[in-house]
Protein backbone atom coordinates (compact mmCIF):
# COMPACT_ATOMS: atom_id res chain seq x y z
CA UNK A 1 0.00 0.00 0.00
CA UNK A 2 1.45 3.46 -0.57
CA UNK A 3 0.47 6.90 -1.10
CA UNK A 4 0.51 8.49 -4.65
CA UNK A 5 4.05 10.29 -5.17
CA UNK A 6 3.50 14.35 -4.30
CA UNK A 7 5.00 16.81 -6.25
CA UNK A 8 6.66 19.81 -4.92
CA UNK A 9 5.47 23.73 -5.53
CA UNK A 10 7.71 24.41 -8.54
CA UNK A 11 10.80 26.20 -8.29
CA UNK A 12 13.15 27.61 -10.72
CA UNK A 13 15.75 25.57 -12.74
CA UNK A 14 18.65 27.04 -11.84
CA UNK A 15 17.75 26.00 -7.90
CA UNK A 16 17.18 22.16 -8.18
CA UNK A 17 19.44 21.58 -6.64
CA UNK A 18 18.32 23.00 -3.51
CA UNK A 19 15.20 21.18 -3.43
CA UNK A 20 13.74 17.93 -4.51
CA UNK A 21 11.40 19.04 -7.59
CA UNK A 22 9.85 15.28 -8.24
CA UNK A 23 9.33 14.11 -4.38
CA UNK A 24 9.39 10.47 -4.98
CA UNK A 25 10.60 10.50 -1.75
CA UNK A 26 9.65 7.15 0.70
CA UNK A 27 9.54 6.39 4.00
CA UNK A 28 12.03 3.96 5.36
CA UNK A 29 10.26 2.03 7.47
CA UNK A 30 9.09 -1.09 7.52
CA UNK A 31 5.58 -1.94 7.74
CA UNK A 32 2.98 -4.68 8.33
CA UNK A 33 -0.75 -4.33 8.21
CA UNK A 34 -3.06 -6.71 9.22
CA UNK A 35 -7.08 -5.77 8.78
CA UNK A 36 -9.14 -6.71 11.67
CA UNK A 37 -11.65 -8.60 8.79
CA UNK A 38 -8.88 -11.03 8.11
CA UNK A 39 -6.36 -9.63 5.25
CA UNK A 40 -3.22 -10.73 5.57
CA UNK A 41 0.55 -9.10 6.28
CA UNK A 42 2.18 -7.73 3.80
CA UNK A 43 5.39 -5.85 4.23
CA UNK A 44 5.34 -2.37 2.50
CA UNK A 45 6.78 1.36 2.37
CA UNK A 46 5.01 4.26 1.71
CA UNK A 47 6.19 7.53 -0.81
CA UNK A 48 6.18 10.76 0.35
CA UNK A 49 2.85 12.34 -0.86
CA UNK A 50 -0.63 13.44 0.32
CA UNK A 51 -1.53 12.25 3.50
CA UNK A 52 2.16 10.87 4.41
CA UNK A 53 4.77 12.28 6.94
CA UNK A 54 8.46 13.18 5.21
CA UNK A 55 10.81 10.83 6.18
CA UNK A 56 13.23 8.72 5.16
CA UNK A 57 17.27 7.48 5.50
CA UNK A 58 20.06 7.66 3.20
CA UNK A 59 23.94 6.96 2.44
CA UNK A 60 27.48 8.24 1.58
CA UNK A 61 30.87 7.96 0.37
CA UNK A 62 33.74 10.18 0.68
CA UNK A 63 36.73 12.30 1.12
CA UNK A 64 36.61 13.32 4.68
CA UNK A 65 37.36 16.63 6.10
CA UNK A 66 40.45 17.90 8.37
CA UNK A 67 39.05 20.65 10.47
CA UNK A 68 38.74 19.81 14.12
CA UNK A 69 34.64 19.88 14.80
CA UNK A 70 32.83 20.70 17.96
CA UNK A 71 30.55 18.38 19.66
CA UNK A 72 27.79 18.07 22.09
CA UNK A 73 26.65 14.98 24.04
CA UNK A 74 22.85 14.53 24.90
CA UNK A 75 24.08 15.23 28.22
CA UNK A 76 25.21 19.13 27.01
CA UNK A 77 28.70 18.83 27.54
CA UNK A 78 30.90 19.86 25.09
CA UNK A 79 34.12 18.06 23.25
CA UNK A 80 36.41 19.22 20.81
CA UNK A 81 37.90 16.21 18.10
CA UNK A 82 39.70 16.35 14.81
CA UNK A 83 37.55 15.91 11.83
CA UNK A 84 38.22 12.54 10.15
CA UNK A 85 40.92 11.65 8.00
CA UNK A 86 41.08 8.55 5.97
CA UNK A 87 42.78 7.11 8.61
CA UNK A 88 40.14 9.08 11.33
CA UNK A 89 40.74 10.99 14.13
CA UNK A 90 41.04 11.01 17.92
CA UNK A 91 38.41 8.43 17.70
CA UNK A 92 40.46 5.92 15.60
CA UNK A 93 39.82 2.33 16.41
CA UNK A 94 43.00 -0.04 16.55
CA UNK A 95 42.41 -3.30 14.65
CA UNK A 96 44.64 -6.39 14.96
CA UNK A 97 44.95 -5.32 11.00
CA UNK A 98 46.09 -1.71 11.50
CA UNK A 99 43.50 1.26 11.55
CA UNK A 100 40.05 0.62 11.23
CA UNK A 101 38.00 2.25 7.84
CA UNK A 102 35.97 4.47 8.40
CA UNK A 103 32.82 2.70 8.63
CA UNK A 104 34.53 0.08 11.30
CA UNK A 105 35.13 3.41 14.03
CA UNK A 106 31.88 4.47 13.33
CA UNK A 107 30.29 0.97 14.03
CA UNK A 108 32.46 0.72 17.28
CA UNK A 109 31.99 4.15 18.64
CA UNK A 110 28.18 4.85 17.48
CA UNK A 111 26.90 1.39 16.78
CA UNK A 112 25.98 0.60 20.69
CA UNK A 113 24.36 3.80 20.45
CA UNK A 114 21.68 2.86 17.80
CA UNK A 115 18.32 0.96 18.27
CA UNK A 116 15.78 -1.47 16.73
CA UNK A 117 12.31 0.06 17.50
CA UNK A 118 9.49 -1.97 16.91
CA UNK A 119 6.09 -0.74 16.99
CA UNK A 120 1.96 -2.15 16.98
CA UNK A 121 -1.15 -0.67 17.31
CA UNK A 122 -4.53 -0.55 15.76
CA UNK A 123 -5.26 2.05 13.28
CA UNK A 124 -8.53 4.39 14.14
CA UNK A 125 -9.24 4.43 10.33
CA UNK A 126 -8.58 2.94 6.67
CA UNK A 127 -10.23 1.84 3.76
CA UNK A 128 -10.96 -2.11 5.56
CA UNK A 129 -12.34 -0.21 8.72
CA UNK A 130 -9.92 -0.13 11.54
CA UNK A 131 -6.32 -2.13 11.20
CA UNK A 132 -3.96 -3.84 13.06
CA UNK A 133 -0.39 -1.51 12.56
CA UNK A 134 3.21 -2.89 13.05
CA UNK A 135 6.25 -1.30 11.53
CA UNK A 136 9.34 -1.48 12.51
CA UNK A 137 12.46 1.38 12.37
CA UNK A 138 15.42 2.57 14.34
CA UNK A 139 16.78 5.21 16.95
CA UNK A 140 19.15 7.10 18.80
CA UNK A 141 20.35 6.86 22.21
CA UNK A 142 20.25 10.33 23.71
CA UNK A 143 20.41 10.16 27.49
CA UNK A 144 22.19 7.18 29.95
CA UNK A 145 18.55 7.36 31.50
CA UNK A 146 16.72 5.99 28.08
CA UNK A 147 15.80 9.05 26.31
CA UNK A 148 15.83 7.62 22.56
CA UNK A 149 15.03 10.19 19.34
CA UNK A 150 13.72 8.35 16.31
CA UNK A 151 11.84 9.79 13.43
CA UNK A 152 8.06 10.34 14.02
CA UNK A 153 6.79 8.46 11.47
CA UNK A 154 8.33 5.41 13.26
CA UNK A 155 5.94 5.67 16.30
CA UNK A 156 3.01 6.62 14.34
CA UNK A 157 1.04 5.24 11.84
CA UNK A 158 0.50 6.27 8.77
CA UNK A 159 -2.80 8.38 9.70
CA UNK A 160 -0.31 10.18 12.22
CA UNK A 161 -1.73 8.51 15.49
CA UNK A 162 0.60 7.65 17.78
CA UNK A 163 0.80 3.54 18.32
CA UNK A 164 0.44 1.63 21.37
CA UNK A 165 2.84 -0.20 22.29
CA UNK A 166 6.35 0.31 21.46
CA UNK A 167 9.46 -2.38 21.63
CA UNK A 168 13.52 -0.87 21.77
CA UNK A 169 15.73 -3.67 21.23
CA UNK A 170 19.27 -2.41 22.15
CA UNK A 171 22.51 -3.18 20.19
CA UNK A 172 23.26 -6.16 22.99
CA UNK A 173 20.46 -7.60 21.38
CA UNK A 174 18.39 -6.86 25.21
CA UNK A 175 14.15 -5.95 24.48
CA UNK A 176 12.55 -3.00 26.85
CA UNK A 177 9.34 -1.63 26.61
CA UNK A 178 9.07 1.88 25.49
CA UNK A 179 6.61 5.15 26.57
CA UNK A 180 6.06 7.99 24.47
CA UNK A 181 7.94 11.06 25.30
CA UNK A 182 6.55 13.40 22.78
CA UNK A 183 6.39 13.81 18.81
CA UNK A 184 6.99 16.61 16.48
CA UNK A 185 5.69 16.05 13.06
CA UNK A 186 6.70 19.18 11.59
CA UNK A 187 10.46 18.06 11.57
CA UNK A 188 9.74 14.36 11.50
CA UNK A 189 11.76 13.76 15.14
CA UNK A 190 9.96 11.86 18.33
CA UNK A 191 11.77 11.16 21.69
CA UNK A 192 10.57 7.77 22.81
CA UNK A 193 12.12 6.43 26.66
CA UNK A 194 13.01 2.86 28.22
CA UNK A 195 13.87 2.16 31.62
CA UNK A 196 16.99 -0.02 31.43
CA UNK A 197 18.18 -0.04 34.90
CA UNK A 198 21.80 0.92 34.19
CA UNK A 199 23.15 3.61 32.43
CA UNK A 200 22.91 3.24 28.35
CA UNK A 201 25.66 4.19 25.88
CA UNK A 202 25.12 7.94 24.28
CA UNK A 203 25.73 9.00 21.04
CA UNK A 204 27.56 12.43 20.17
CA UNK A 205 26.05 14.79 18.62
CA UNK A 206 28.17 17.34 16.26
CA UNK A 207 26.70 20.91 16.69
CA UNK A 208 28.47 22.06 12.77
CA UNK A 209 27.10 20.93 10.27
CA UNK A 210 29.23 18.54 7.79
CA UNK A 211 31.20 19.39 4.62
CA UNK A 212 30.07 17.58 1.31
CA UNK A 213 32.39 15.18 0.11
CA UNK A 214 33.24 14.05 3.89
CA UNK A 215 32.37 10.07 5.29
CA UNK A 216 28.88 9.31 5.86
CA UNK A 217 27.81 5.90 7.88
CA UNK A 218 24.46 5.01 8.19
CA UNK A 219 23.61 2.76 10.53
CA UNK A 220 20.26 1.22 11.35
CA UNK A 221 18.19 -1.97 10.38
CA UNK A 222 17.26 -1.92 7.37
CA UNK A 223 14.51 -4.65 6.55
CA UNK A 224 14.65 -5.42 10.37
CA UNK A 225 18.61 -6.32 10.02
CA UNK A 226 19.87 -4.95 13.12
CA UNK A 227 22.76 -3.24 13.43
CA UNK A 228 23.45 -3.12 9.67
CA UNK A 229 26.19 -0.21 8.60
CA UNK A 230 26.57 1.38 4.63
CA UNK A 231 28.92 3.83 3.61
CA UNK A 232 29.12 6.90 1.67
CA UNK A 233 29.67 10.36 1.57
CA UNK A 234 27.29 13.56 2.22
CA UNK A 235 26.39 14.34 -1.31
CA UNK A 236 24.58 18.09 -0.44
CA UNK A 237 23.71 20.71 2.12
CA UNK A 238 20.37 22.30 2.75
CA UNK A 239 18.23 20.10 0.26
CA UNK A 240 14.35 20.38 1.13
CA UNK A 241 11.44 18.03 -0.15
CA UNK A 242 8.10 20.21 -0.20
CA UNK A 243 4.58 18.87 -0.94
CA UNK A 244 2.44 20.28 -3.39
CA UNK A 245 0.27 23.25 -2.49
CA UNK A 246 1.69 22.71 1.62
CA UNK A 247 1.29 25.58 3.79
CA UNK A 248 4.90 26.44 5.04
CA UNK A 249 5.16 23.53 7.52
CA UNK A 250 4.20 20.69 5.23
CA UNK A 251 8.30 20.57 4.20
CA UNK A 252 11.40 19.27 5.45
CA UNK A 253 14.26 21.54 5.28
CA UNK A 254 17.88 21.96 5.71
CA UNK A 255 18.67 18.42 5.57
CA UNK A 256 21.80 16.35 4.70
CA UNK A 257 21.88 14.41 1.50
CA UNK A 258 23.67 11.30 1.43
CA UNK A 259 24.50 8.54 -0.84
CA UNK A 260 24.59 6.35 1.90
CA UNK A 261 22.21 3.51 1.09
CA UNK A 262 19.30 3.46 3.22
CA UNK A 263 16.40 1.03 3.14
CA UNK A 264 13.21 0.70 4.85
CA UNK A 265 13.97 0.33 8.57
CA UNK A 266 16.62 3.01 8.70
CA UNK A 267 14.78 5.72 9.40
CA UNK A 268 15.40 6.97 12.81
CA UNK A 269 18.72 5.57 12.88
CA UNK A 270 21.68 7.39 12.89
CA UNK A 271 23.99 9.12 10.32
CA UNK A 272 27.61 9.08 11.55
CA UNK A 273 30.76 10.79 10.93
CA UNK A 274 34.11 8.76 10.19
CA UNK A 275 34.77 9.87 14.12
CA UNK A 276 31.28 7.73 15.05
CA UNK A 277 29.28 11.40 15.57
CA UNK A 278 26.07 11.70 14.50
CA UNK A 279 25.62 14.11 12.07
CA UNK A 280 21.90 13.45 11.24
CA UNK A 281 18.99 10.75 11.99
CA UNK A 282 17.74 9.51 8.61
CA UNK A 283 14.71 10.57 7.29
CA UNK A 284 14.12 9.63 3.83
CA UNK A 285 15.57 8.71 0.64
CA UNK A 286 14.37 8.91 -3.38
CA UNK A 287 12.64 5.96 -4.10
CA UNK A 288 14.71 4.25 -7.38
CA UNK A 289 11.20 4.75 -9.62
CA UNK A 290 12.57 8.11 -10.23
CA UNK A 291 15.85 6.67 -11.81
CA UNK A 292 17.28 7.93 -8.63
CA UNK A 293 20.73 5.60 -6.99
CA UNK A 294 21.23 6.21 -3.66
CA UNK A 295 19.79 9.80 -3.03
CA UNK A 296 18.62 9.79 0.77
CA UNK A 297 18.28 12.39 3.31
CA UNK A 298 19.18 12.61 7.00
CA UNK A 299 17.51 15.64 9.74
CA UNK A 300 20.91 17.41 10.66
CA UNK A 301 22.62 17.30 14.31
CA UNK A 302 21.81 20.81 15.21
CA UNK A 303 17.83 20.35 14.53
CA UNK A 304 17.59 17.44 16.14
CA UNK A 305 19.17 18.24 19.54
CA UNK A 306 16.88 21.47 19.72
CA UNK A 307 14.08 19.75 19.01
CA UNK A 308 14.64 16.40 21.45
CA UNK A 309 15.81 19.12 23.99
CA UNK A 310 12.25 20.99 23.69
CA UNK A 311 10.74 17.57 23.31
CA UNK A 312 11.88 16.13 26.63
CA UNK A 313 11.46 19.62 28.70
CA UNK A 314 8.01 20.35 27.41
CA UNK A 315 6.40 17.36 25.88
CA UNK A 316 6.34 18.92 22.49
CA UNK A 317 8.27 21.23 19.96
CA UNK A 318 7.16 24.71 19.60
CA UNK A 319 7.51 26.33 16.03
CA UNK A 320 6.70 29.97 14.53
CA UNK A 321 4.31 29.81 11.70
CA UNK A 322 3.19 33.18 9.00
CA UNK A 323 0.14 31.51 8.24
CA UNK A 324 0.20 30.84 4.27
CA UNK A 325 0.09 28.16 1.86
CA UNK A 326 2.88 28.91 -0.77
CA UNK A 327 4.00 28.17 -4.28
CA UNK A 328 6.89 28.54 -5.89
CA UNK A 329 6.70 31.21 -8.85
CA UNK A 330 8.06 29.76 -12.04
CA UNK A 331 7.52 31.48 -16.06
CA UNK A 332 4.98 28.53 -16.37
CA UNK A 333 3.09 29.55 -12.70
CA UNK A 334 3.54 33.12 -13.92
CA UNK A 335 1.67 32.59 -17.75
CA UNK A 336 -1.79 30.44 -15.90
CA UNK A 337 -2.10 33.12 -13.49
CA UNK A 338 -0.84 36.07 -14.90
CA UNK A 339 1.23 36.92 -12.49
CA UNK A 340 3.33 39.91 -12.00
CA UNK A 341 6.68 38.39 -11.57
CA UNK A 342 8.51 34.77 -12.79
CA UNK A 343 10.27 34.34 -9.88
CA UNK A 344 9.20 34.46 -5.73
CA UNK A 345 6.62 32.68 -3.47
CA UNK A 346 2.83 33.25 -4.45
CA UNK A 347 0.05 33.36 -1.48
CA UNK A 348 -2.14 30.66 -3.01
CA UNK A 349 -4.36 31.22 0.25
CA UNK A 350 -3.97 32.77 3.22
CA UNK A 351 -5.14 31.10 6.54
CA UNK A 352 -8.24 32.93 8.02
CA UNK A 353 -7.19 34.73 11.11
CA UNK A 354 -3.70 34.06 10.92
CA UNK A 355 -0.54 36.30 11.29
CA UNK A 356 -0.25 36.87 7.21
CA UNK A 357 -3.80 37.67 7.50
CA UNK A 358 -4.23 39.87 10.86
CA UNK A 359 -1.00 42.12 8.93
CA UNK A 360 -3.09 42.45 5.12
CA UNK A 361 -1.33 39.88 2.88
CA UNK A 362 -3.46 38.58 0.49
CA UNK A 363 -3.57 35.76 -1.63
CA UNK A 364 -1.72 36.24 -4.96
CA UNK A 365 0.44 38.68 -3.09
CA UNK A 366 3.53 37.65 -4.20
CA UNK A 367 6.71 37.55 -1.61
CA UNK A 368 10.18 38.33 -3.15
CA UNK A 369 12.28 39.25 0.75
CA UNK A 370 11.63 38.07 4.26
CA UNK A 371 13.72 40.72 6.06
CA UNK A 372 16.82 40.26 4.02
CA UNK A 373 16.48 37.02 2.82
CA UNK A 374 15.55 37.07 -0.72
CA UNK A 375 12.47 34.28 -1.76
CA UNK A 376 13.08 32.32 -4.33
CA UNK A 377 11.40 29.25 -3.45
CA UNK A 378 8.92 28.01 -1.14
CA UNK A 379 11.52 26.40 1.18
CA UNK A 380 13.18 29.71 1.50
CA UNK A 381 10.16 31.06 2.62
CA UNK A 382 9.99 27.76 5.16
CA UNK A 383 13.40 28.22 6.43
CA UNK A 384 12.84 31.78 7.39
CA UNK A 385 9.82 31.32 9.31
CA UNK A 386 11.43 28.43 10.82
CA UNK A 387 14.58 30.26 11.73
CA UNK A 388 12.22 32.05 14.23
CA UNK A 389 9.87 32.40 17.41
CA UNK A 390 6.48 32.68 18.04
CA UNK A 391 6.25 36.50 18.57
CA UNK A 392 9.25 37.35 16.66
CA UNK A 393 8.12 40.13 13.86
CA UNK A 394 9.62 39.96 9.73
CA UNK A 395 9.51 42.09 7.65
CA UNK A 396 7.69 40.58 4.38
CA UNK A 397 8.86 42.35 1.01
CA UNK A 398 5.62 41.61 -1.50
CA UNK A 399 4.46 42.21 -5.04
CA UNK A 400 0.72 42.80 -5.24
CA UNK A 401 -0.36 43.17 -8.86
CA UNK A 402 3.05 44.82 -9.97
CA UNK A 403 3.44 47.30 -6.80
CA UNK A 404 5.95 46.02 -4.12
CA UNK A 405 5.41 47.10 -0.79
CA UNK A 406 6.33 45.65 2.86
CA UNK A 407 4.19 44.88 5.22
CA UNK A 408 5.39 43.96 9.01
CA UNK A 409 4.23 40.57 9.85
CA UNK A 410 4.32 38.97 14.26
CA UNK A 411 4.65 35.41 13.46
CA UNK A 412 2.43 33.09 16.13
CA UNK A 413 2.87 29.78 17.34
CA UNK A 414 1.72 26.54 15.23
CA UNK A 415 -0.49 24.43 17.04
CA UNK A 416 0.29 20.91 17.32
CA UNK A 417 -2.46 19.79 15.19
CA UNK A 418 -0.77 22.36 12.46
CA UNK A 419 -3.29 25.48 13.13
Amino acid sequence: MSHSDAEPAGGSPGRASRSIKRASVKIAVVVFIVALVGVGPGACTFEFGEGSDTTASTSTQSTPSSSAQTTTTAGGATSTTGATSTTGSSSVVETGDGVASPAQTASTVLGPSVVNIKVTGITSQGPFGRQQYEAEGSGVIYTADGMIITNNHVVTDYYGDVVDEIEVTLATGEKLPATMVGTDPLTDLAVVKVNAGFALPVATFVTEPPKVGEYAVAIGSPLGYENSVTLGIVSGLDRSIERIGGDEGTALSNLIQTDAPISPGNSGGALGNASGQVMGINVAYESPSSGAVNIGFAIPSVVVTKVADEIITTGRATHAQIGIRPWTVTSELQGQYKLSRSSGVLVYQVVAGGPADKAGIQQGDIIIKVDDKEMIESSDLLIAIRDRKPGDKVDVTLDRNGQEMVISVTLEERLPDGR
